[in-house]
């Protein structure tokens, strides 16, 4: 089945390239992105689509240039290299940067890869587990004493019955539902889940 772009969250692109003290490129040096609201690593992508997840931190090519897509907003960006970092501070990003919210209102991105799910502090409102490969499915939530808002989780292969969607949280004793995960085990079966105010778990 083709999919539309409009399956896909909007994010917009940011490039440059990082130079030392000297004003010297520097390769293959390391680049952290965080918000400026909250200080956490944000969710970088490497097409404008947001279909493929890009590691943060990630590193520059051999000319020393960077490049990440995310959802506008304010950044702080930290370069590194050894005992060498340069930051810059509030760095806008996207068309309204600071102020920007998605036209389309819910964003969702679908997971094809292999492996754990790992959702982001401000990642999309809806992810939709479509493995290539039928495995079960461990996601990871960000601590709930980070996180600031909701996100969906969709069996999105219809075949969790079989391959289980294991949900856990980051942080100590961090609880889901009350408990210690959740499993979705119903083909097509989702939740949302909602960060408490006491970051003790998600609900």
């Amino acid at each position: 089945m083709v999919q539309s772009s409009r399956d896909f969250i909007r994010v917009a692109r940011h490039q440059f390239v990082v130079t030392n003290h000297r004003g010297d490129v520097v390769p293959f040096a390391n680049v952290e992105v965080r918000s400026e609201t909250s200080g956490s690593l944000i969710q970088c992508y490497s097409d404008p689509l947001g279909r493929n997840p890009k590691g943060n931190p990630f590193k520059t090519d051999a000319s020393g240039s960077a490049d990440f897509h995310c959802v506008g907003g304010f950044y702080r960006i930290r370069a590194f290299q050894g005992a060498e970092e340069s930051i810059r501070r509030y760095v806008g990003i996207g068309l309204a940067q600071g102020s920007d919210v998605e036209s389309e209102g819910i964003i969702q991105r679908y997971h094809t890869a292999a492996g754990t799910v790992t959702v982001g502090v401000e990642d999309v409102d809806i992810i939709v587990i479509r493995k290539d490969v039928g495995e079960p499915t461990p996601v990871e939530l960000p601590d709930p004493y980070d996180a600031t808002r909701k996100v969906k989780i969709v069996d999105g292969k219809y075949d969790a019955l079989t391959n289980p969607i294991t949900i856990t949280s980051l942080g100590t004793a961090k609880t889901i539902m009350g408990g210690a995960d959740y499993v979705i085990d119903s083909n097509g079966g989702s939740i949302e889940l909602t960060p408490l105010a006491d970051g003790t778990g998600w609900i």
